[in-house]
């Protein structure tokens, strides 16, 4: 035959199907609600149905957006430029930055090192090593302003060093099976403590800016003074409900402590390049803490720290562009961020808005409070990073709480503490959940149902402890 063609096996046909009828049935049969223009109508589809793709696993991630990206621009929903408007943000730039500085880590002895720490320490059980993962995160969040920083230089080496070493010590213990339960540990108490300080994510600072609007200036010391109690009980919680919801079947890590400390041993003292590589983070780490007082940008920091490594043959550029992983996540969320930036030029952000505030009005202040805040939670489904849902819907959610005579206080640290926590939701759902998820331990479809019950329990958590603030 001339040609021989066969559909990729990579490809889900009947998913595929499903996902196109019915968004075509959506474009085609339903009509735009009032207010909410026929472009900004078609572009919710089109971006309701990517996020449909990816959840069903349809195909590749990337593969599946550049089809939807191509339906946008056929049907001028978008033009070219719009379509790929994601990639002159900083976000997929860091990403690929951060990314690039973690295989430093992973490429060196250090990462076995940081493993053989922990095991030392904290190997008699899953549960105490679960709990030294969390304390780790715990103490570097309030000095590391960058989520994003913290997940690249400390979650994804500590994971990725720990599982291969786990794996290869415990016999039956795979490595995706414990890798994926401390990928997902790691990720919720990045999101948690993030919520805890103001100094743990960057994005904080926007909430405080538009908190001290409404007259609500607070400072470090008292955000904490409310976070610490419901944020403090889901780091102790962690360990018990990842290990119910990811089912690690880790049960014992007999012997692996004593093990740890011989092969510790075995390493000797650090070498001159391990030296050089933890003198470049500490140097780095310094520059993030103090980036305001000194003008440089997280972003120009990682490029320093990657141009260095570089320079002096730590790290090829070969390495780096040799990586699947880090240019799928790099165009995962540039397209992402397009869509969201075009749904908000379209209208659509401020149009749901709108709606949330009409269909709340009149509600008894409880239910009003579980629904709005419940709605901020689920709309990082929508945004593919915390700076930007914060940027187009917190101000009005916040907004619309008070105008129904909810306690200001209470409203604005509730959808502080879920701005970030909601990142849990989906692997796109921001950086740090592209640095985690690019280990490739957890699956999507997994991510996906880990992440919604883990919503659950955190909003069950929340509400109990705020309810009666109202």
């Amino acid at each position: 035959m001339l040609f021989d063609v066969h559909i990729n096996k990579k490809i889900r046909p009947l998913r595929l199907c499903i996902v196109a009828l019915c968004a075509a049935f959506a474009w085609f049969f339903l009509e735009p609600q009032s207010g909410l223009s026929s472009k900004a109508f078609h572009m919710a589809i089109i971006f309701i149905a990517s996020m449909a793709g990816i959840m069903l696993e349809v195909c590749s991630t990337v593969a599946f957006l550049f089809m939807t990206m191509l339906v946008a621009n056929l049907t001028g929903t978008i033009d070219v430029l719009d379509g790929f408007s994601g990639f002159h943000c900083i976000v997929p730039w860091l990403l690929f930055f951060i990314l690039s500085l973690a295989k430093v880590v992973t490429k060196t002895t250090l990462g076995l090192r940081l493993a053989y720490f922990f095991m030392k320490h904290f190997g008699r059980g899953l549960v105490g090593l679960s709990y030294s993962v969390i304390l780790t995160e715990f103490f570097v969040a309030p000095i590391l302003p960058s989520n994003t920083a913290r997940s690249a230089s400390v979650g994804l080496p500590l994971v990725t060093s720990l599982s291969k070493y786990i794996s290869s010590h415990i016999k039956g213990v795979s490595e995706t099976s414990i890798g994926g339960y401390l990928t997902l540990l790691y990720a919720y108490s990045n999101a948690v403590c993030s919520a805890m300080f103001i100094t743990a994510m960057i994005s904080n600072s926007i909430i405080i800016e538009e908190m001290g609007k409404i007259g609500v200036n607070i400072t470090w010391l008292a955000w904490m003074k409310f976070m610490i109690l419901p944020c403090g009980i889901l780091l102790l919680l962690l360990p018990f409900i990842v290990r119910l919801i990811s089912n690690p079947k880790v049960k014992k890590l007999d012997g692996l402590r004593e093990q740890a400390m011989r092969n510790s041993s075995e390493l000797g003292k650090l070498t001159d390049q391990e030296k050089f590589v933890i003198a470049v983070f500490l140097g780095m780490l310094t520059m993030w803490v103090f980036a305001d007082t000194i003008g440089v940008p997280i972003l120009v920091t990682a490029l320093l720290g990657v141009c260095i490594f570089i320079f002096f043959g730590t790290l090829e550029l070969r390495e780096i562009l040799s990586s699947q992983g880090i240019f799928n996540s790099i165009l995962m969320i540039g397209i992402l961020i397009s869509y969201v930036k075009a749904l908000s030029s379209f209208g659509a952000i401020e149009w749901f808005n709108g709606v949330i505030s009409t269909f709340i009005g009149g509600i008894h202040s409880a239910i009003a409070f579980v629904i709005l805040s419940t709605i901020y939670f689920f709309t990082h489904y929508f945004f593919t990073g915390e700076g930007s849902r914060i940027i187009a819907l917190y101000a009005s959610f916040l907004a619309t709480g008070i105008a129904i005579g909810l306690d200001s206080f209470t409203v604005a640290m509730t959808l502080a503490a879920f701005s970030s926590i909601s990142g849990v939701l989906t692997n796109y759902s921001g950086p740090v959940a592209l640095t985690m998820f690019s280990s490739n331990y957890v699956p999507i479809k997994k991510w996906f149902s880990c992440g919604f019950c883990m919503a659950v329990i955190t909003m069950t958590v929340w509400f109990l402890y705020a309810l009666p603030r109202l």
